[in-house]
C-alpha cells in the first residue's frame, strides 16, 4: 500500500518499477480499479500516475481499448545509457566547480568505502556505494532540474530487467573508473571529471548490456 501523502510521485515510481521489473509485462492491460486495489489508493491518483508514465513512454492509451504496458526494449535501454552519459557528464563538470566542502568530504568517504569493499569483492555493497557516489555528484551540481532527470534515469537502470548487474570480476575496473572521477574533484578539474565520467558510463553500458 502507498500512503496518500506520498502521491502521485511515489505511485508513479512504484508502477514504473513494476513495469521495468516486468512484474507488469509488456502488453499487459492496466485497469484503474485493479491498480487501485493493488496499490491501495483511489482511482484519481492512478490516473495521474498513468498520465506520467504515458509521458515517459512506458504505457500507452489505446482509443476505445484502454491503457497497455509498453515497457523498455533493448534499444530503449541502450538509448537510455546515451542520455544518461550526456546528463551525467554535465552534472559532474558542474559538481567539480560547485561542490561544497561537506559534499566533497561525503564523496571522499564514499570513495574510501568503495576501495574497502572492492578488496572484499562485495558486489552488493559496491552497488549501494556506487549509487551513493553518483547521488552526491548530482546533488553537488546544484541544479535541481538536472538532478531530477538523473534520479529518473537511476530508477530505470536500477530496476530494468534488461540490465545485467555487474559481477565480481568487474569490481576492480569499476573502482578504477571512480578513482579517475574522484581525482578530478580533488584536482578541481571539471574537464577531466567530465571525461572520466563519460568513460565510466560508456564502459558501464557495455557491462550492463552484454548478453
Amino acid at each position: 500500500m502507498i500512503g496518500e501523502q506520498t502521491l502521485p510521485t511515489a505511485l508513479t515510481a512504484k508502477i514504473r518499477e513494476d513495469i521495468l521489473k516486468e512484474n507488469l509485462p509488456p502488453g499487459a492491460k492496466l485497469i484503474e480499479k485493479k491498480l487501485g486495489e493493488q496499490y491501495g489508493v483511489s482511482r484519481t491518483p492512478i490516473r495521474e500516475a498513468l498520465r506520467n508514465l504515458t509521458a515517459e513512454g512506458l504505457v500507452e492509451w489505446a482509443p476505445n481499448r484502454g491503457v497497455y504496458v509498453i515497457g523498455l526494449s533493448g534499444g530503449d535501454v541502450s538509448d537510455l545509457f546515451q542520455l544518461r552519459k550526456i546528463h551525467e557528464v554535465q552534472a559532474t563538470e558542474w559538481a567539480v566547480e560547485r561542490i561544497y566542502k561537506e559534499e566533497l568530504d561525503a564523496l571522499e568517504e564514499s570513495y574510501e568505502y568503495m576501495a574497502f569493499y572492492t578488496k572484499r569483492e562485495d558486489t552488493q555493497k559496491m552497488r549501494e556505494l556506487n549509487a551513493n557516489f553518483h547521488r552526491i555528484i548530482r546533488e553537488a551540481s546544484h541544479n535541481r532540474l538536472l538532478a531530477d532527470i538523473l534520479s529518473v534515469y537511476r530508477d530505470y537502470w536500477k530496476h530494468s530487467a534488461l540490465i545485467v548487474p555487474y559481477r565480481r570480476e568487474h569490481l576492480t575496473a569499476i573502482f578504477a573508473e571512480h578513482t579517475a572521477v574522484f581525482e578530478a574533484f580533488i584536482d578541481r578539474d571539471p574537464r577531466a571529471g567530465g571525461a572520466a565520467m563519460e568513460q565510466h558510463i560508456a564502459r558501464s553500458a557495455k557491462r550492463a548490456l552484454r548478453r
